[in-house]
């Protein structure tokens, strides 16, 4: 299931199958804003902080008065529920670490999509309110097995098992795809109107790890507002129900719960909200500060609440408060707290891990470097978006602090960190107003080198750096020395080159030739600052390697040409998991947001990428979220052409709006692999090649080629044109299933509002596409939109033949598709003109070769 921030469905039976688819200082160790406070005792234990989210740290009781509903579960049973746990199992049981609190356990079993407890009418009865309402619970969702659906939600105005409204918690394997959702069931389908990304952590079952979170979804007539953590997330609007009881549903998620509550949805839930959301710091001592902006309210939602910062170290670090702004300064090496409490109610706090390592120290040691770095010591014309490289005498092992950090010789004043782990970057111009902020893993080890990528835009022309190590980054011998570090005096320095002219039309990129830039993102920033919109522009690329991630914002008629198709190859490993959504930029020096494509393209019209090869070299895993395109083209009245050019990934490679031209290509990939909310895409004279799921193992897999979000049921969607649907050895090794054991589909559709326009036109397929051919309502996947094809709407083929040219049985395919006659091809998609008559409010585009 794809997870996104568009209004989703999911039928039923979707549950039954598995998904395809982190001694001194200066200022006061707390604070509250206003004044000081002293240094508490909290434990610098990471696993027991981590619990201690939206809870105190004793039993919980339920107030006596003031709700409608209360179980805390200090009774030690479950009395007040009918359970339906389905495969899965409940317990009342001690909630690890907490001296005599009782949570309701619930342990997933092997089945998905339970309304998993309703309260009980003899419970019901007594609330006084049985339309309006708030239902509230404290929830620290649990690490399971399988590998499916992992929704939990709270259920509100219950009318039967397949009619109620919902606001809960999407808690899937990686918290890049964790969300907060609300919305309804209605006759068996879950709608998720309603969908926030939010980091929600998960614990082990019997440990004290993982976090609780304070779940709420209140309703107030047609009006219902999902909370996390005081915070209000979003608003369902909705008038089907008008009342009903509480319960609670799960789609194959391990939890455990407390304090479920039904209440007064005029009395609303206590903020205390920490801006970035991320509960774990890690930085070097004497790094810069770190600020966390709170936002603190008190039940009545408006007025604003004090709040308390509190230090468990403060020899590791300090705290102190200006206004709502909490600021971090690391002190000393060691972990520490950070937790911050509501004023108005000491049960509300919020724990921030702060992981801090050793000050960064210049080493002294020095070591015979020739031959041994790039740039070379003493070079004078570096690239300024070029890499670093240290060749050891033997594979070097990286260590899990530290940072290696460039210095402006001149007057030693730092210009990079870029660390062993956690390193985010800002990709684009530094002095534009939109940046694609993306986490990134700049430091890599292949053989005995190691690859260091600065972050772009910190170096500049004409200006001598040198690079410095700090102690324990890197393990091995350099020319027999062992490597201790690497300061200013191992005289690693290079003078980078004399800026272009910046009156050129074209520019070559080369990984170690003579060029203008090293990556294709100097040269696209290049382009973007210094050559107009609508200017033709070119991006000559030599055969290389470039491990990158790409930016494009509002530059037209430009052109990236590669020497040779294979040759070419622009790739990184980028995921769900790593960088989640498909991304936009943001205004600034942007850090996160940026998606998880390797090629982010943004208002950009007539972009053609000729004669090479993109990648997402991520491989399916269970342990990620694997969504990871080769291009997210985001113009939706702009024009895209791929030439002679190569797409490869598992998941979503493509990801295409606007109008997009794909001639002879091969795209690649085996979970819908070809999406997007577009008007037009032509993929002609092209091969369209399903990979093995590393996922599968040594099982032969199937997939999905296309999920279609075509705009509207006028636009054309994605059309195949004398195209080729082939299929190969995935990049774990493993097949397709063929023949008779056939389980590639051609598309399923993506439910909702979405139009599954897509149409093959006189195209070859192999043995490994099903003879049902389109997924609709199996395995989970609905009827696609509209449900019965038309001439010029829906799942249609014409003509489609085998590898050799006969023409298909395709009686087996499924009702919902329609073959087309030569009358409807001939009338609207004669040729490339035709198909892209709309562009532009129908003036039209007819591109060429």
């Amino acid at each position: 299931m794809r997870i996104g921030t568009s209004v989703r469905s999911i039928v039923l039976s979707a549950f039954l199958l598995p998904m395809l688819a982190a001694c001194g200082g200066n200022g006061s160790d707390s604070s509250s804003g206003t004044t000081s406070a002293s240094s508490s005792s909290a434990t610098s234990s990471a696993a027991s902080s981590s619990s201690s989210s939206s809870s105190s740290a004793t039993a919980s009781v339920c107030p006596t008065t003031g709700l409608y509903f209360c179980d805390d579960f200090q009774a030690g049973n479950s009395d007040k529920w009918d359970l339906t746990p389905g495969t899965g199992s409940f317990a009342v049981v001690d909630d690890p670490g907490v001296s005599g609190n009782k949570v309701l356990q619930y342990t997933a079993g092997s089945t998905n999509g339970n309304v998993i407890a309703l309260l009980k009418d003899s419970e019901w009865t007594k609330v006084t309110n049985k339309a309006d309402y708030y239902v509230e619970a404290r929830i620290k969702p649990q690490i399971n097995s399988t590998t499916g659906n992992k929704q939990l939600f709270l259920i509100g105005r219950y009318q039967d098992a397949t009619n109620w409204y919902l606001g809960g918690l999407n808690v899937q394997n990686s918290t890049g795809s964790t969300q907060v959702e609300a919305g309804y069931m209605k006759a068996g389908t879950i709608s998720r109107t309603v969908q926030a990304k939010r980091a929600i952590i998960m614990g082990n079952q019997g440990s004290n790890d993982g976090q609780w979170y304070t779940v709420r979804y209140e309703m107030i007539g047609s009006t219902g507002v999902v909370y996390l953590d005081g915070e209000k997330i979003g608003t369902v609007t909705d008038s089907a129900f008008a009342s009903g009881k509480i319960g609670l549903f799960t789609a194959n998620k391990s939890f455990l719960i407390d304090d479920i509550k039904v209440g007064d949805p005029s009395v609303k839930p206590v903020q205390l909200t920490l801006s970035p959301s991320t509960l774990t710091y890690s930085a070097e001592a004497g790094d810069a500060a770190y600020a966390v902006t709170i936002t603190a309210t008190k039940n009545d939602g408006v007025t604003a609440d004090t709040f308390t910062a509190v230090s468990s170290d403060k020899n590791v670090v300090s705290v102190s408060t200006t206004g709502n702004v909490v600021t971090i300064t690391p002190v000393g090496a060691g972990t520490a707290n950070i937790v911050f409490t509501s004023g108005s109610d000491a049960t509300v706090t919020r724990t921030i891990v702060a992981t801090i390592a050793a000050q960064f120290v210049q080493p002294t040691a020095t070591y015979t470097l020739t031959g041994k770095t790039s740039p070379v010591v003493g070079e004078t014309a570096a690239y300024i978006d070029g890499k670093l490289t240290l060749t050891f005498d033997a594979t070097p092992v990286l260590g899990s602090s530290g940072s290696i950090r460039i210095f402006k010789t001149s007057d030693n004043s730092l210009v990079d960190v870029i660390k062993t782990s956690g390193n985010t970057d800002s990709i684009g111009l530094n002095m534009a107003s939109q940046t694609r902020g993306v986490a990134t893993n700049p430091i890599k080890i292949s053989g005995n080198t190691v690859t260091i990528t600065p972050h772009n835009n910190v170096l500049a022309y004409g200006t001598n750096y040198y690079v410095a190590i700090a102690n324990g980054v890197l393990t091995g011998k350099i020319g027999g020395t062992d490597f201790v570090g690497l300061g200013k005096t191992a005289n690693w320095n290079f003078t980078t080159k004399a800026a272009p002219s910046t009156s050129l039309t074209a520019v070559t990129v080369d990984d170690d030739g003579t060029a203008d830039f090293r990556s294709v993102q100097g040269a696209l920033n290049y382009a973007m600052k210094n050559v107009a919109q609508t200017t033709a522009f070119t991006v000559n690329v030599k055969n290389g390697t470039y491990e990158e991630l790409m930016f494009l914002r509002n530059k037209d008629n430009l052109t990236i040409k590669g020497e040779s198709r294979t040759g070419v190859v622009i790739q990184y490993d980028n995921y769900e998991t790593l960088n989640s959504g498909s991304g936009a930029s943001a205004s600034g020096t942007s850090t996160s947001g940026g998606g998880r494509a390797v090629f982010l393209v943004e208002g950009s019209d007539l972009l053609t990428l000729d004669t090479l090869t993109l990648k997402n070299t991520h491989i399916r895993s269970t342990v990620y979220s694997n969504q990871a395109e080769t291009i997210y083209f985001n113009n939706d009245a702009g024009r895209l052409i791929a030439k002679n050019a190569e797409f490869y990934s598992e998941q979503d490679t493509l990801q295409l709006r606007g109008y997009t031209w794909f001639y002879n290509t091969l795209v690649a990939g085996n979970v819908d692999y070809i999406w997007g909310q577009n008007r037009v895409a032509l993929f002609e004279n092209s091969e369209i090649r399903t990979l093995g799921d590393s996922q599968s193992g040594t099982t032969p897999s199937g997939g999905y080629i296309l999920q279609s979000r075509t705009t509207s049921a006028s636009d054309k969607g994605f059309v195949f044109l004398n195209s080729s649907l082939t299929y190969g050895v995935g990049p774990g090794g493993n097949t397709v299933a063929v023949g008779t054991a056939a389980s590639t589909y051609l598309a399923r559709a993506a439910a909702g509002t979405w139009v599954d326009n897509i149409l093959f036109i006189s195209c070859k397929m192999d043995t490994h596409i099903t003879a049902l051919g389109w997924a609709a309502n199996i395995s989970g996947n609905p009827a696609p939109n509209p449900s019965t094809a038309t001439a010029s709407s829906g799942w249609r083929e014409y003509k489609s033949t085998d590898m050799a040219g006969n023409l298909l049985d395709v009686s087996g395919r499924s009702s919902n598709s329609r073959q087309m006659t030569d009358a409807e091809i001939t009338a609207s998609y004669a040729n490339r003109a035709a198909i892209f008559s709309a562009f532009n409010s129908g003036a039209g585009w007819s591109p060429v070769p």
